[in-house]
């Protein structure tokens, strides 16, 4: 029982006759569910990519644990839409609500923890350094428990989080039905005409028991709570001066926000639907139930519920990987820009088209008509709008570098000082680059960046530092006492002496390897960089070698050479 034909044939099927006007919605479902299955795999991804930028530190398990949490929501919060299961598969979407709902009362705690990594109080302090080992772990298995507690008190967990209905229609007649618990269904199948060409075909759909209804509402509360302890926490922050913490801290805030705003519409959107029945949708909510005139747009507001919570849990997981991992990870930022850009421009196109075609389907019959009103102007307009995208985006996620970059940025702001480059300059731009890990494509993009940003500004490097904070990382620092432009001979000649631990006069690769600075940078790095230094290639550096590179690594000296 229950042959709907293959996936491909009944894809086609579903999708190709979605008609609002008649009422023929499962395709619409099925898209809808099929991208909160996609959404749970990119948050996967933002999970593995902040833990992989830490992992060893509280605040990059937290968050990575936070974003796995939304992302096993995301998959179950629409998994019965997802295809026109048999009917055994009831067996796998029971559990699944519960996984769903585990989740949902997790992120709560979560988000109600998130505060305490901002906090200055000891007992914040213990709370967030919890989640670096054992809070991995225990929280899950305390909210599992929880969960399968609370349903037990309520009932089970077929009264508690709700039942799920079946149903089957082979063609137009009486179809079949049954639930997961193995109750019989409250109405009768009637397989109407309105549903004939999607027929053979087969629906799910579940109940609202006591305990979802709460907590369907407990996230929102915590995203609430969240969004005001952060938000505490940042004007503290800002007052600290803490330039490094302020960007991060902001674009938490911010993931919050949106996810309450989010949050709301769900809440709002479920308030219509109760509105428009009269009651919360169970069992007997079905277009199947010829007793129960469905409304259309019940149909079309009903996915809205959980898409809205994908929405949520994907503009959270850009705006928090954002915030934790921009400073670590080379050219993240503009990555997570682009692909928000991107996957907003598309969402928002194919929206718009399904939305017109479908208008001008029902008003003239001929739908391709909307995908052309809407295509042309979406093709003609791209660039504009993919501009506009870009300063939203940029707002949301500002600019941000790791130390490496911003070690570089205060390396050309120095050789810009005269607005240009010379050619020794570029050899140790060149040279920074390298040694840094910092490829051709990204040096270019930094240095478009600085010169749109910052050309003209006399302070261009003090202001790098007050907006991004110290790198801590500039080769000048190699080669004088302090670091700072500019250098003089008295500085390079120090700085020669306390790497030449041995007083012989000249600097092996491991007296270099060992000095401060140098320590910093990877193997193949160090080594790089001393055979830059090494100038007659003899395997020691001499002091003569060691001031040439240091004069043409700082600009300000090369100018005064050239002078005499």
């Amino acid at each position: 029982m229950a042959d709907v034909g293959g996936p491909v044939s009944y894809y086609w099927r579903s999708i190709s006759n979605v008609d609002f006007g008649v009422g023929t919605f499962m395709g619409y479902w099925h898209i809808l569910a099929i991208f909160s299955i996609l959404s749970a795999i990119f948050l996967i991804f933002l999970s593995y990519l902040v833990l992989r930028a830490g992992p060893k530190k509280a605040k990059n398990r937290f968050m990575a644990l936070m974003l796995f949490t939304e992302a096993l929501r995301c998959s179950t919060a629409m998994l019965f839409w997802v295809y026109a299961w048999p009917e055994s598969f009831l067996k796998v979407l029971e559990p699944a609500r519960v996984v769903y709902y585990t989740m949902s009362f997790q992120l709560f705690l979560l988000y109600m923890i998130a505060a305490t990594f901002y906090s200055e109080k000891q007992w914040a302090k213990r709370v967030s350094e919890f989640f670096r080992i054992h809070g991995i772990y225990l929280l899950p298995i305390f909210c599992f428990g929880f969960i399968l507690f609370a349903s037990e008190l309520l009932g089970g967990r077929t009264v508690a989080i709700g039942d799920i209905s079946w149903v089957y229609c082979q063609d137009v007649g009486v179809g079949y039905g049954t639930t997961a618990s193995g109750e019989p269904l409250p109405f009768e199948v009637s397989c109407t005409s309105k549903y004939a060409e999607l027929y053979p075909m087969t629906m799910s759909n579940v109940a609202l028991g006591p305990l979802t209804r709460v907590l369907l509402f407990v996230p929102l509360i915590g995203a609430i709570v969240a969004m005001v302890s952060v938000g505490r926490s940042q004007k503290r922050i800002k007052e600290s001066g803490n330039s490094s913490l302020i960007g991060e801290v902001r674009a938490v805030r911010l993931g919050f926000i949106g996810k309450t705003v989010l949050q709301i519409s769900s809440t709002l959107v479920l308030f219509t639907i109760i509105g428009i029945l009269g009651q919360s949708p169970s069992m007997e909510t079905s277009p199947f139930n010829e007793a129960l005139n469905v409304p259309t747009l019940l149909i079309a507001l009903g996915p809205l519920i959980p898409t809205t919570v994908v929405l949520a849990a994907l503009f959270e997981g850009l705006i928090f990987t954002y915030a934790v991992i921009k400073n670590d990870m080379f050219g993240i930022d503009e990555k997570l820009r682009t692909t928000f850009i991107t996957a907003t421009f598309a969402g928002f196109g194919a929206f718009l088209l399904l939305m017109s075609t479908e208008a001008m389907e029902s008003i003239f019959d001929q739908g391709w008509i909307g995908g052309v009103i809407i295509g042309l102007p979406l093709i003609i307009f791209r660039k504009p709008i993919f501009t506009t995208l870009s300063k939203f985006s940029t707002t949301i996620m500002p600019e941000s570098h790791t130390g490496e970059e911003l070690g570089y940025l205060e390396m050309y702001s120095l050789a810009m000082k005269d607005g240009k480059i010379t050619e020794n300059e570029r050899r140790m731009l060149d040279l920074q680059a390298r040694t840094y890990g910092i490829g051709e494509e990204r040096r270019t993009y930094l240095e478009k960046w600085f010169d749109e940003n910052h050309v003209g500004n006399e302070n261009s490097s003090m202001d790098l530092a007050d907006k991004y904070g110290v790198s801590g990382v500039n080769l000048m620092s190699v080669f004088s006492t302090t670091g700072d432009a500019p250098i003089d001979e008295r500085e390079i000649s120090e700085s020669f002496t306390k790497m030449d631990q041995n007083n012989d006069n000249v600097i092996s690769r491991k007296e270099f390897s060992q000095s401060e600075e140098v320590a910093k940078l990877p193997e193949d790095s160090q080594d790089e960089l001393f055979d830059e230094i090494d100038l007659n290639k003899d395997g020691v550096l001499q002091y003569d070698e060691f001031r040439t590179i240091a004069q043409i690594t700082e600009a300000q000296i090369l100018s005064q050479q050239e002078q005499e």
